[in-house]
């Protein structure tokens, strides 16, 4: 079964840009009105009007792009990215972390790259979005290693150290909650130390 996230906020940016549309007019309207009697007030009602319309385009750009392609999908085998222009799918064995910091939600791969989740929006959303994800890499690598590499939990807030993954040694102040994925079967007799 298919999980799908999308960001939310499709009718705050939706009435702010149907708003913005309408001061926009009205203006316009108004600078046609007093266009007459003061080309000055004509010419600055005019260019307000053309700010509140390319700020009213702005707003439902914005909600057509939360309502028809920003999206996160969760499946049995990856979490599948969908953005402007392509859609990216990431593997559970490929990700070693989900970071949620704030208002942002992170994939993290074993490699070290990091891809920013647009379809999911907020503390609250990210949080489910973290919980769903190793709730499913759980699952694909119970069923794929017959119960080996379990689900592993790290946090890091606040705490002063080298992340792992980060190949220059640079220090960190403070790095969001971070929950490691599973990792791939282990060969028997290997260790990590």
């Amino acid at each position: 079964m298919t999980e799908r996230f999308q960001p939310g906020g499709v009718t705050h940016a939706l009435v702010s840009g149907l708003v913005e549309l309408a001061l926009a007019a009205a203006l316009l309207a108004w600078s046609l009105v007093v266009s007459e009697s003061s080309p000055e007030a004509a010419t600055s009602l005019s260019a307000a009007a053309l700010i509140w319309a390319v700020l009213a385009v702005v707003s439902l750009a914005v909600a057509w792009l939360r309502a028809r392609v920003l999206a996160a999908e969760l499946d049995d085998e990856a979490v599948t990215l969908h953005g402007l222009g392509r859609s990216r799918r990431h593997r559970y064995e490929e990700l070693s972390a989900v970071e949620v910091s704030g208002r942002r939600t992170r994939l993290v791969a074993r490699d070290g790259t990091v891809q920013a989740v647009r379809g999911v929006r907020g503390a609250a959303q990210g949080n489910r979005f973290r919980a769903r994800v190793l709730e499913r890499a759980k699952a694909a690598a119970a069923a794929a290693a017959e119960g080996s590499g379990g689900l592993k939990e790290r946090s890091a807030g606040g705490v002063r150290g080298t992340p792992e993954g980060c190949p220059d040694g640079s220090g960190v102040q403070a790095q969001p909650p971070v929950d490691s994925l599973p990792a791939g079967r282990q060969p028997e007799g290997s260790s990590d130390g």
